[in-house]
């Protein structure tokens, strides 16, 4: 399992007291983290504007991510510009699944194979993870 993390995970995981962060200690032992710049420096940019208190958080989730500076869209994937360097990443950087909370512009994706990359939410990783842990 090979885990790409959008910016709005990178945020939530930011607290270590979080669910999004139990959750991703969890998908840690089942597999590899990855993100791009581009969404490390969108969490990192919100978290300075809304949570700055979090921020030592995503400083420390740095050493457990391999940052990703592979890209690959192919012309048929139709999404919303914004969010085409996120997938994009996800697809370049060949990770199995795109974990994302971002229910306005991936929720109709969510269970969805778009090039090899499963969009999933973190409802459906916790109950996939579930199952590995049986």
């Amino acid at each position: 399992m090979k885990v790409f993390l959008d910016a709005n995970i990178l945020f939530s995981a930011s607290d270590v007291d979080s669910a999004t962060h139990s959750l991703l200690d969890r998908v840690a032992r089942h597999g590899k983290l990855v993100t791009s710049a581009h969404a490390w420096e969108e969490a990192r940019r919100n978290l300075e504007r809304k949570r700055p208190h979090l921020l030592a958080g995503l400083e420390e989730m740095r050493r457990r991510l391999t940052v990703t500076h592979a890209f690959r869209l192919p012309p048929d994937v139709d999404i919303v510009d914004k969010d085409k360097p996120v997938l994009a990443g996800a697809i370049g950087s060949g990770c199995t699944h795109l974990w994302t909370s971002d229910r306005r512009h991936f929720g109709q994706l969510y269970g969805k194979t778009i090039h090899g990359v499963v969009i999933i939410s973190s409802v459906q990783l916790a109950v996939s993870l579930d199952g590995k842990e049986a």
